[in-house]
């Protein structure tokens, strides 16, 4: 899913490159199942914190853990985005199946000091349309992948919990739509590998007995795509004006902050409730650059406004152990989306959602735990009606209206060493 981007571009007679994240399932482009116990239960997690994937959730909670624990996990994501468009046509993304693994590591040194390490992916989009499909000249396909490694350091303070780590990022990006030019179409690609560093916070307060308090807080992360490759395909009589070239640009990834309660009335029940906020804001526009002229206009920028918002997203989960080995969650999440209607495009058609959630943890022996998760994303239908790309016609600006599902399932397997 794309955001917060500006890139070193490629662009012909219009001015748009497409970053779509259609495989993102938080607001905007963010993944947020990263582990099963708290995809189970809505994301509703930072309170608890109580299982290794406390890595990304709240970091502080690895103090409660005993020993050496690991987890093994992925994510399938099947993403759908459909368009109908205002002269009556209609398109559907092409289905495909995302695997997005977590891996977390986290070691009780003493008393009062634990480790953690994690690798998971925060942030990616995939997402591919119809070759002929009628927002071609916005969009193909859209690519971002990323992995971030993350260690950590916990301490426990009576009944405070403190803990803070680095976020290393690489990140991958592909972009691809058709150029429209006199002679038939063309294609542009741009790609890029980059890396980017951030870091964490993470506090847990252990209120009452049946009380506790968690706050997260994740930086935003600078991208500098410097290295930019633009590829074109166009007919023979404008080979010449479009040259391979390179570029630059940056892609900014939000900063997030999560606070929650947790509250146990029995031994065998929890509730939870979490607020987040994403500070999408700082994505206000699209900004790309050639290095060399392309085009027979020579162009070497483009710059769309965006102005996203910041958002907040609501959760709420449950956990109930029906019996020593056995553990049921469900939760829901309502996700504000930051594109606001007079940039919205078929780039990120994001929209309001509620997101179900269920999930299952079997105890299988006295060190093994197998988990699953179930989400289901209901995004709201949202109409395009904006003129954010004048210089198409409108035949191609993809006006109409978009909605959006996702079915996510999750796997994991902890082991307490």
């Amino acid at each position: 899913m794309t955001k917060i981007i500006r890139l070193t571009g490629a662009i012909f007679l219009l001015p748009s490159l497409s970053l779509m994240p259609e495989l993102a399932a938080g607001a905007g482009f963010a993944i947020l199942q990263q582990g099963t116990g708290p995809m189970g239960q809505g994301n509703a997690f930072v309170a608890q914190a109580d299982d290794p994937s406390a890595i990304f959730f709240n970091p502080a909670g690895i103090t409660q853990l005993e020993g050496t624990q690991g987890y093994l996990g992925t994510t399938l994501i099947a993403p759908r985005n459909s368009y109908d468009g205002l002269d009556g046509s209609s398109d559907d993304t092409v289905a495909k199946l995302y695997a997005v693994p977590q891996l977390y590591l986290t070691h009780k040194l003493n008393p009062a000091v634990s480790l953690g390490f994690g690798i998971f992916s925060p942030f990616g989009l995939g997402t591919a349309w119809d070759d002929n499909w009628a927002g071609r000249y916005l969009t193909t396909s859209s690519s971002l992948s990323t992995v971030t490694a993350n260690p950590n350091v916990a301490v426990r303070l009576g009944k405070f919990s403190v803990a803070a780590g680095v976020d290393i990022l690489r990140a991958d990006l592909e972009l691809k739509k058709n150029l429209l030019t006199p002679y038939g179409d063309g294609t542009q690609e741009l790609s890029d590998t980059t890396w980017g560093y951030g870091y964490n916070l993470g506090l847990l307060y252990d209120a009452t007995d049946t009380v506790k308090l968690g706050l997260s807080y994740r930086s935003k992360i600078d991208l500098d795509f410097d290295s930019a490759e633009a590829k074109f395909a166009v007919p023979s009589a404008l080979t010449r004006y479009f040259p391979t070239t390179s570029g630059h640009g940056e892609l900014v990834l939000p900063p997030s902050l999560t606070a929650g309660a947790s509250y146990s009335p029995r031994r065998d029940l929890t509730l939870e409730c979490d607020v987040t906020w994403t500070g999408w804001s700082s994505y206000d526009e699209l900004a790309l650059y050639f290095d060399s002229p392309v085009g027979p206009r020579a162009t070497t920028s483009s710059v769309q406004p965006k102005n996203w918002e910041d958002v907040l997203a609501y959760r709420l989960g449950l956990r109930y152990r029906l019996n020593a080995a056995n553990t049921l969650r469900l939760g829901v999440i309502f996700d504000e989306n930051p594109v606001p209607d007079a940039t919205l495009g078929p780039d990120l058609p994001d929209a309001d959602r509620l997101i179900y959630t269920v999930g299952y943890d079997y105890l299988l022996n006295e060190r093994m735990t197998l988990g699953i998760a179930y989400n289901y994303i209901d995004g709201k239908t949202r109409s395009k009606a904006n003129d954010v790309t004048p210089d198409l016609p409108v035949a191609y600006r993809a006006l109409g209206s978009y909605e959006q599902s996702t079915h996510s399932l999750g796997l994991s397997l902890k082991y307490s060493f």
